[in-house]
């Protein structure tokens, strides 16, 4: 028996129905081809996720800028600070005289740890009471101060192991071991257990408190968000309202135009500021350390030039629908390479240069040293005048980008 073809199932009103549903689609697919932008957001998302997550997004992290404190400058000391750069977890970019200068260092985050060596640290281990190692640790990013501890306290115990009686008969010591003795003076218990004592110290964050990483970051996010979505659908909801052709009718520049679109969103940022900063002191207990004045000033910066890129994207845009597409293939990457879930300093090399490109970046730095550290904006120069340089050049390309006219 010949099988019925499964047209004869169905009825003329079902099969009428399935041609409209194909036109339909075909109608459809058309348009989705003929929209760059959509095929672009189709293609471009996945593709960006998967490289960002799949090579860019790391947990291990690696060349932590550091001081090195080295009050003692003898062949022993250099020997333990290359092996501590030899983790790959430390990177000594920065040699500083004293532990006050260090720690200056620490507050304006020009490094994110610094080793301290004393000076009488060879004398002490070749006499084998201990030398000790004092190691400060910008710990408002909580998974780089334990990378941190763990690689110094590693070292250590490496180096206690190698350099006990039963390691310095196998010669595996990395260091000259000191002279083996059962008895120092006239008490055997006077002998220190232990080499080498590193000691580390969890700075602006001794408890390792996670809200105190996220909350700052969150408010740099949360204005991105908020900010450029609201400007890039502000012109163009009026293009397709018909609202549009009341601006062309007013006799206000381009300048003039965009300046006014930004001005209330500048009250709405800051308000949001206010939100976060309030709910951070009463929920997370997140410090105040620094000057809510310089918060204010970095936030109007940081809010400007997120408006700009607003402005930008609904200059370039078309409607909605394409404004937030855009919008959300700037927002992934922001979030993604600022620092805000993964430690900056565990990306790689291109991925951190991107990174840079990003006002979100330099604003959650400059969050997290005025609340946490204490610093202030002549601390970090650099992060504020990155944000003010995108906003010029956001401002100046959305100015060279709108046109006074519709269509």
């Amino acid at each position: 028996m010949k099988p019925v073809p499964w047209r004869r199932w169905l009825g003329p009103r079902a099969l009428a129905s399935l041609r409209r549903v194909r036109a339909v689609a075909r109608k459809e697919v058309r348009q989705l081809r003929r929209d760059r932008l959509t095929m672009g957001f189709i293609v471009g998302v996945p593709a960006v996720q998967l490289l960002l997550f799949g090579y860019a997004i790391e947990q291990d992290v690696r060349h932590v800028q550091a001081a090195l404190v080295d009050h003692s400058n003898t062949t022993v000391t250099r020997r333990l600070a290359g092996q501590l750069e030899a983790t790959q977890t430390l990177d000594f970019v920065r040699r500083p005289p004293d532990e006050a200068t260090a720690r200056d260092l620490l507050e304006r985050g020009a490094v994110h740890a610094a080793v301290v060596i004393p000076a009488g640290f060879t004398r002490a281990f070749h006499r084998g009471r201990g030398a000790e190692v004092l190691v400060l640790v910008d710990a408002t990013d909580p998974t780089l101060a334990r990378a941190v501890r763990a690689a110094a306290e590693g070292l250590a115990e490496r180096h206690n192991q190698r350099l006990s009686p039963a390691g310095a008969e196998t010669g595996e010591a990395s260091l000259r071991a000191p002279p083996r003795r059962d008895r120092f003076g006239v008490r055997a218990e006077l002998v220190h257990p232990r080499f080498l004592e590193v000691t580390v110290l969890d700075l602006y964050n001794p408890e390792l408190r996670t809200a105190l990483f996220v909350v700052p970051a969150l408010l740099g996010v949360i204005l991105t968000t908020t900010m450029i979505m609201m400007t890039a659908l502000a012109l163009v909801r009026e293009r397709e309202r018909g609202t549009f052709e009341f601006l062309i009718a007013t006799p206000v520049g381009r300048m003039e135009l965009m300046a006014g679109k930004i001005l209330p969103y500048i009250a709405i940022g800051l308000f949001q500021v206010l939100i976060v900063v309030v709910t951070g002191l009463a929920l997370f207990r997140v410090p105040v350390a620094g000057s809510l004045l310089d918060l204010g000033v970095a936030s109007l910066v940081f809010i400007a030039a997120n408006l700009t890129l607003g402005l930008v994207i609904s200059a370039t845009t078309a409607s909605q629908f394409q404004a937030t597409q855009v919008s959300f293939f700037f927002f992934l990457p922001s979030v993604l390479l600022s620092g805000f879930m993964f430690p900056f300093e565990a990306m790689p090399a291109p991925a951190r240069w991107l990174g840079e490109l990003l006002p979100l970046t330099h604003f959650i730095r400059l969050c997290r040293g005025i609340l946490l550290r204490g610093s202030s904006l002549l601390d970090q120069p650099g992060e504020l005048a990155a944000m003010a340089l995108f906003t010029l050049v956001g401002f100046a390309a959305a100015a060279r980008l709108f046109r006074k006219r519709l269509g």
